[in-house]
């Protein structure tokens, strides 16, 4: 008996209605519908009903130029367990579905009836134009959120979040966060034990909570500085598990350490001891909302102890890694 057999066996399918159109973002399509997917496969029946819809229906070109089939919107009766979100794409096309009165009043309709509606990415444009966003907290891609709410000023925006909930509404950032907002609800129809195990199915690294920043700090410090240290910073976030010493890092940039420690400390904005502990506590953070015990999230993020990572945590969060849990335990978002 393997421990899927040991998840409890869930008893009511779902449709997931994914809403298309002609220059959509593939990713923002196939992420999340391969963790519905993988529902059905790792709990061992069809949970999900997955259905790709778009106003006139055939076949759909990507912007990638992949074409998509697809079912007509008006042969589509929305029902009470179904789930249905928009997804992106950039620009012109963005802006004629906006503009296409078949998407937005099948929407309007859609959204009284259905379990939960939502979008992933830029979807929310055209979700918002249905009216779908009004009066709710929603998000979008980091680079468009200003545009989303100088554009629909009644939609409350969060631009630093992965994914918001709002009551039945659903929005998720940038493209892969789609995949962290499916999750979820993976968790919120069946439990954290079938979610835990479509993350491992899929090798994601982790389940993220909506409320974490779309940002990665080692992105983040990439960016800062200035191209300089990219290959130093990106080994040190695949290696925070490990004992990271400062002649190492100087061994990878041929450098001296004094040298390496001076110039470092001017591109990135921080010492590289001091960066080393900031993206191990930020990694540890993700991995406590994930619900594993401190003494292991203290081993995987590189710490010697126990102690020393609770007394490390508190002094750049003024909370206890344990606290931090319990808050996030009991944050739907």
């Amino acid at each position: 008996m393997t421990i899927i057999d040991y998840i409890r066996p869930v008893t009511k399918n779902r449709r997931i209605l994914f809403l298309i159109y002609d220059g959509f973002e593939l990713l923002d399509l196939s992420g999340p519908a391969s963790v519905f997917t993988a529902a059905n496969s790792v709990g061992r029946r069809r949970s999900y009903e997955i259905k790709i819809i778009s106003a006139e229906g055939g076949e759909i070109c990507s912007s990638a130029g992949l074409q998509m089939a697809s079912e007509k919107l008006a042969k589509i009766t929305p029902g009470k367990t179904d789930t249905v979100l928009v997804v992106g794409a950039e620009g012109r096309a963005i802006t004629t579905a906006m503009a296409d009165a078949t998407v937005t009043d099948w929407l309007k309709k859609a959204a009284k009836t259905v379990e939960r509606y939502g979008s992933v990415c830029s979807g929310a444009f055209i979700a918002a134009a249905a009216g779908l966003l009004d009066n709710h907290k929603a998000t979008t891609h980091w680079a468009g959120c200003k545009r989303l709410a100088r554009a629909f000023p009644s939609v409350y925006v969060e631009a630093d979040a992965l994914y918001v909930v709002d009551a039945r509404l659903w929005t998720s950032a940038g493209v892969t966060t789609g995949i962290d907002m499916a999750l979820a609800m993976i968790e919120r129809d069946h439990g954290s034990a079938l979610m835990g195990q479509i993350a491992k199915w899929l090798v994601v690294y982790a389940h993220r909570p909506g409320n974490q920043s779309q940002f990665s700090s080692v992105l983040e410090a990439q960016s800062a500085a200035g191209g300089a240290f990219a290959g130093v910073i990106s080994w040190i976030g695949d290696n925070l598990d490990q004992a990271v010493r400062l002649e190492d890092l100087a061994d990878r940039a041929g450098m001296s350490e004094r040298t390496f420690r001076r110039k470092f400390t001017e591109h990135v904005g921080q010492s590289p001891s001091k960066f080393l502990e900031s993206l191990r506590l930020d990694k540890a953070k993700g991995l406590l909302e994930a619900k594993l015990p401190v003494a292991a999230v203290a081993s995987m993020v590189g710490f010697r102890s126990e102690a020393g990572f609770r007394a490390a945590f508190q002094r750049s969060f003024g909370i206890s890694p344990s606290m931090h849990a319990v808050i996030h335990a009991n944050d739907p978002g």
